[in-house]
């Protein structure tokens, strides 16, 4: 009997005294490339530059603990069955795809049927020194093959991750890509050329512009997130021995706090204009 006793004890004991292991924070996330719905249009009949980006950061982000973004695939069978919700997303990525205008009303409700409270707009586009019209890559590699135009052309491209709670940035960035060859060329007058400039923005995509993506979205979930890194010095860089890794708790703190209304009511409707001071430009 006294051992039975001891028994009960000893396990009530553990359900009190054991600390009760907290639920881990889950972060549901829609991305959204403004070429959602442009699915081999084109003439070399390549997945649109928006599209391949969100592709490859929606892996990414799945790979961190904590987040869950729904896949491209899964966003444009949900469309199809909502035909309302589709014109609304159509609507909203025309808008920020064209005139950098973010529609937070019609982004809350789109938000709300996916069952999320962020979404991550994705936009990419190619312009010219000439001209500040905003086309397609594959556009601009189909013009510049047919009438061997030299003009250098740069990739654009613009992340922007929204709270739809408090309709609010919360981080922003844009990046730069030449296609142009050394020469100054971009063009593909056969189809294995055509491959090959696919290729190069599906490795720029995959090894450069979607990590960056991801964990600057990641930081904006996990702001409290430590890491290390090696801190170097410019003198003596051939000679000096290496610097160990130092330990800087939150080193990345000063990057949590989210843009507030600044750009938003900038417009009276909603058109996100200019990048603030901590956004994020990269050259390649």
């Amino acid at each position: 009997m006294k051992k039975i006793i001891l028994k009960i004890f000893f396990i009530l004991f553990i359900f009190v005294v054991s600390p009760v292991k907290a639920q881990a924070v889950q972060f549901n996330l829609l991305v959204l490339p403004t070429n959602l719905f442009s699915v081999c249009n084109n003439y070399f009949c390549f997945p649109e530059v928006s599209n391949t980006i969100a592709d490859d950061v929606i892996t990414n982000l799945n790979s961190f603990k904590g987040i869950n973004a729904i896949s491209l695939a899964q966003i444009r069978q949900e469309l199809v069955n909502n035909d309302q919700i589709r014109q609304k997303t159509e609507s909203v990525l025309n808008n920020f795809g064209k005139n950098d205008k973010i529609d937070f009303e019609t982004l809350n409700e789109i938000a709300k049927y996916f069952k999320v409270k962020s979404v991550l707009l994705i936009s990419s586009y190619a312009i010219n020194d000439k001209t500040d019209l905003r086309r397609s890559l594959w556009e601009v590699l189909e013009v510049s093959s047919a009438f061997k135009v030299t003009y250098p052309f740069e990739l654009k491209t613009s992340a922007i991750l929204t709270d739809c709670v408090n309709n609010l940035v919360m981080w922003s960035g844009k990046y730069t890509k030449n296609v142009s060859d050394t020469f100054g060329y971009y063009s593909a007058t056969n189809q294995t050329q055509a491959i090959s400039q696919l290729e190069k923005i599906k490795q720029y995509s995959y090894s450069t512009i979607s990590k960056n993506i991801s964990q600057n979205v990641f930081m904006r979930f996990f702001p409290k997130d430590v890491r290390t890194f090696t801190v170097q010095s410019s003198e003596n860089k051939e000679n000096r021995e290496p610097t160990p890794d130092k330990f800087v708790p939150n080193a990345l703190e000063h990057l949590s706090d989210p843009h507030l209304l600044k750009e938003i009511n900038s417009e009276p409707n909603g058109k996100f204009r200019d990048f603030s001071d901590d956004d994020y430009i990269y050259q390649f």
